[in-house]
């Protein structure tokens, strides 16, 4: 049987940060998609919790909920991670 990766031991998985699985290209579609969000709901604005997005298409979309609910290939970035590349 042929594997296109070599399957990792058990107990080989290391914690990363969030910050550095993170493409550039998502990080930075999220940050535009939450920026547009700021100019047009600059007076009502809710903080969202984070972006969610496809990282085929980039499109993406704010959730507001704790806990968001994810469709098959798409990646979570919580909003602390685009805010700490805005600063």
């Amino acid at each position: 049987m042929v594997y296109a990766s070599q399957p990792q031991p058990k107990g080989s998985w290391v914690s990363q940060s969030p910050q550095s699985w993170l493409e550039p290209d998502l990080l930075q579609a999220a940050r535009r998609i939450y920026l547009a969000y700021l100019q047009v709901h600059a007076r009502q604005m809710r903080r969202p919790s984070g972006v969610i997005i496809h990282p085929i298409t980039y499109r993406g979309l704010l959730t507001f909920s704790a806990r968001p609910i994810l469709l098959p290939g798409e990646r979570f970035i919580p909003l602390d991670n685009i805010d700490s590349e805005l600063s």
